[in-house]
């Protein structure tokens, strides 16, 4: 691997390599500073702590009903922590695939000769980070699955053989990414796709060999939703094979697939209501042009491949099995709760799919000189970026006065700083944590801890275990007060009353 990375790294420009470094530099600035998302704090950062501390626990959803989703973002989470190093953990891991797939993306481009779809894929990317950057620095379920997709599908329209020549790559990875968020599901077909084409060419032994490994990993996976929610995927109660002590009500299955949806349809309405309201200054014109990208391309979609069927009939049929995927994707999206987080690399990636066929219909360019002056202007908007948006947390947290019981600035030299750590910085944190003691003396904590004054309670990533009460928080749907310990440590977990 590090041959593969000095040869294709090798007898780069002096310039080039800066256009490289730049980027990673300013995406290690801008994690630096954590982000105050709210799933993030109420139970992305307790979850991944049990990952750490314990064992599987049975019905942990019970002590809170989100842990049952249970996605693998947040296992790998707590591989990558690095809490042992710093004390407390560092959220970066999908940062780091972001900046895996950046590199990519600007090592198409410059040994391409500055082709045109792929200048334009910098583009799209570019779009992308300035309209989700804002949640890479927290923990996010949505980050990783949507930056792979995303280049899943650009991989496949650039290489349409790649499903021939990557068999394990191509079965492994989409099929691994429903574990860590079920709505990119359709992507699975591509697994499925190669897996088919190798029964019907008698590689029985190939495709056994292929479908074993993303299978044990989802078999585990499922395995661990069952021991976590005592549901084979959690919130769909209408899947219910097993009797177990710990299972989660069904009610709170139901109330939460209704939350689910009813969120992403008052979003959706919210997009459509601002489309039709346009506002001409400058916030107006940049929230109109990101809700159009979000339903737009969907919308031209049919016909530009129409188009394409009629002007270019010898396009690979890869680069239609795409179209299936994406749009089988934003259907499934659809139906379940239209919320453009869930799968905003796959919207950004139907843009490109039809800005990549509308200039597949006519001959291939380069533009050495301009493709040279936009990879140059990214790197630029990217070093901006961080250095604007440091400055920014620097005085909207009041950074440079030292307060006595916040963290140093400078600490930022050798690890993140937390978003606890900004509200304190800026005299507005409320260190408030009650406590719950079960029959058995185990003790959880309740947070009475805002995330913004007068916000709703939060529990950040310690104390641990600490959750709120159905009282103070309307998305929690079983209270503590109604579960009990199966067991005298935390290990045994829960199950309700």
């Amino acid at each position: 691997m590090i041959e593969d990375v000095k040869s294709n790294y090798k007898g780069l420009s002096r310039l080039h390599l800066i256009i490289y470094i730049i980027p990673l530099i300013s995406l290690i600035v801008a994690i630096t500073w954590q982000v105050g998302v709210f799933d993030s704090l109420l139970y992305h950062q307790q979850n991944i702590r049990w990952n750490e501390e314990y064992a599987i626990v049975p019905g942990l959803g019970n002590l809170e009903h989100r842990f049952g989703f249970n996605s693998n973002y947040l296992l790998l989470s707590a591989i990558f922590s690095f809490r042992f190093l710093f004390g407390e953990a560092v959220y970066s891991i999908q940062v780091l695939v972001l900046a895996l797939i950046i590199c990519w993306t600007i090592k198409e481009i410059i040994q391409s000769g500055y082709e045109i779809r792929r200048i334009l894929l910098l583009i799209i990317i570019t779009c992308y980070i300035f309209t989700f950057g804002y949640s890479l620095t927290a923990t996010s379920t949505d980050a990783i699955p949507n930056i792979v997709s995303f280049y899943l599908i650009a991989k496949l329209l650039l290489y349409t053989n790649s499903l021939k020549k990557d068999k394990l790559f191509w079965v492994l990875i989409p099929i691994s990414l429903l574990s860590f968020k079920l709505t990119i599901i359709p992507i699975s077909l591509l697994s499925l796709y190669i897996l088919a084409t190798l029964i019907r060419e008698k590689k029985y032994l190939s495709s056994f060999f292929l479908a074993l490994i993303p299978s044990s990993i989802i078999i585990l996976w499922l395995i661990r939703n069952v021991i976590i929610s005592g549901y084979l995927i959690f919130p769909f109660y209408e899947i219910d094979l097993f009797s177990v002590d710990w299972k989660i009500p069904r009610f709170v299955a139901v109330e939460e697939r209704d939350f689910i949806l009813s969120c992403g349809i008052r979003i959706f309405n919210d997009i459509l209501t601002e489309l039709s309201n346009f506002q001409f200054n400058g916030n107006g014109i940049r929230q109109w042009l990101m809700n159009l990208i979000f339903i737009a391309p969907t919308i031209l979609s049919p016909f530009i491949v129409l188009y394409c069927l009629v002007k270019k009939k010898y396009l690979s049929k890869t680069i239609y099995l795409a179209y299936i995927v994406l749009i089988l994707t934003i259907g499934v999206w659809y139906i379940g709760g239209p919320d453009p987080r869930f799968i905003g690399g796959t919207l950004f990636a139907m843009l490109y799919y039809i800005s990549f066929l509308t200039l597949s219909t006519y001959k291939e360019k380069l533009f050495p000189k301009a493709g040279l002056i936009f990879i140059t202007a990214f790197a630029l908007i990217m070093g901006y970026w961080a250095i604007s948006r440091s400055i920014k947390f620097y005085n909207m947290f009041d950074l440079k006065t030292p307060k006595a019981n916040s963290r140093p600035v400078s600490n930022i030299l050798i690890r993140q700083y937390p978003y606890r750590e900004l509200l304190k910085s800026a005299t507005i944190y409320n260190d408030r944590f009650d406590t719950y003691k079960f029959e058995n003396g185990n003790i959880i904590y309740i947070s009475k801890s805002p995330e913004i004054p007068n916000g709703r309670f939060v529990c950040f990533e310690s104390p641990f275990p600490c959750t709120v009460l159905k009282a103070d928080e309307l998305g929690k749907y079983q209270d503590i007060s109604t579960i009990e310990p199966r067991g005298s440590t935390l290990q045994y977990g829960f199950r309700p009353k």
